[in-house]
């Protein structure tokens, strides 16, 4: 036997389903603004190199102190309270970039017979070991961009410091000129990581003839 259709409670359904759509609705959506990837350009110091084997090869490893392995754009405040811009990143965590940028730098001067990512093995003649000190804009009394990487270099039989770093100050807050002022850092520590390396290493690599 059929039940007769309760007309009051479908009513009560069918009014109430709009509003539940609407509450849906408003958890599937967001006033957080939409999140930006932020590219940095490697520093190029020649457009095209020729591989030559007899030149040492160089693996190069990048790693960071604790609270700078992240993908996140970092501010360094007042009582040196750690935050970072919302919604926004670099594409990935910042040992891989910088890895990745400082590699293409030094082997874009032709200097080495290859250039790999990570630590030395028995495939590579050199290593580059360095660590991430500093990667944030300061926001306190001195608002600028800094960068800093301390590590070694293994070349021949001896190991060589390397120390290098950038700031930058920042005239606008705005966060298209904040990744600017990343970019030129980068520039400048890139080119410091040039200039230390052939110091250090100049007399170990191979003289033609």
């Amino acid at each position: 036997m059929l039940r007769p259709i309760n007309l009051l409670g479908f009513r009560v359904l069918f009014l109430a389903l709009p509003f539940g759509l609407a509450a849906c609705s408003g958890l599937l959506n967001s006033d957080q603004p939409a999140e930006r990837v932020y590219w940095l350009e490697a520093l190029v110091v020649q457009q095209a190199v020729v591989a030559d084997d007899s030149l040492p090869s160089l693996a190069v490893s990048v790693s960071a102190v604790p609270g700078l392995d992240t993908d996140r754009l970092l501010i360094l405040g007042p009582g040196a309270r750690l935050n970072h811009y919302a919604a926004a990143r670099w594409p990935d965590n910042i040992p891989e970039v910088l890895e990745s940028l400082l590699r293409t730098t030094v082997e874009s001067t032709g200097r080495y017979s290859r250039v790999t990512a990570g630590s030395t093995s028995r495939s590579t003649d050199w290593a580059l070991e360095l660590e991430v000190r500093e990667l944030y804009t300061r926001a306190d009394a001195s608002e600028n961009v800094r960068m800093m990487l301390s590590g070694y270099v293994s070349c021949g039989a001896s190991d060589h410091a390397i120390a290098i770093q950038a700031t930058v100050g920042i005239d606008d807050d705005r966060l298209n000129q904040i990744v600017a002022a990343y970019q030129q850092a980068l520039q400048e520590v890139s080119r410091q990581l040039v200039t230390q390396l052939a110091e250090a290493c100049n007399d170990t690599i191979p003289n033609d003839g």
